[in-house]
């Protein structure tokens, strides 16, 4: 099995327990509503199915989390652009992601 990160391991095990849980139960700040379109060739289609294969997870979650997880090591790499972030959010009246709170 592909070894995650520990924040990616967090959030992914936080994705399924959020599944198990379902719409109905979630807060709505928690629920995953919006979607983007990502288009990729065969061979890099291939490449993301196996390597989500591997630690034991479906496309669309290890694509989430992996996103996910990119955007947070910028951030941290970044404070500049992470304290605009944040201040973008509060001022449309956006929820602070969770894991985005402790950068």
């Amino acid at each position: 099995m592909t070894p995650l990160n520990p924040f990616e391991e967090k959030l992914l095990n936080d994705i399924n327990e959020r599944r198990r849980i379902g719409k109905r139960g979630l807060p709505l700040n928690l629920i995953r509503d919006e979607q983007i379109k990502v288009r990729f060739t065969e061979s890099d289609r291939a490449v993301i199915d196996s390597v989500s294969r591997s630690v034991g997870t479906n496309e669309a979650q290890f694509l989430y989390t992996l996103a996910i997880s990119s955007v947070r090591e910028m951030m941290i790499n970044d404070p500049v652009i992470a304290a605009e972030i944040k201040h973008e959010l509060t001022r449309i009246g956006v929820t602070i992601p969770e894991w985005m709170r402790e950068l």
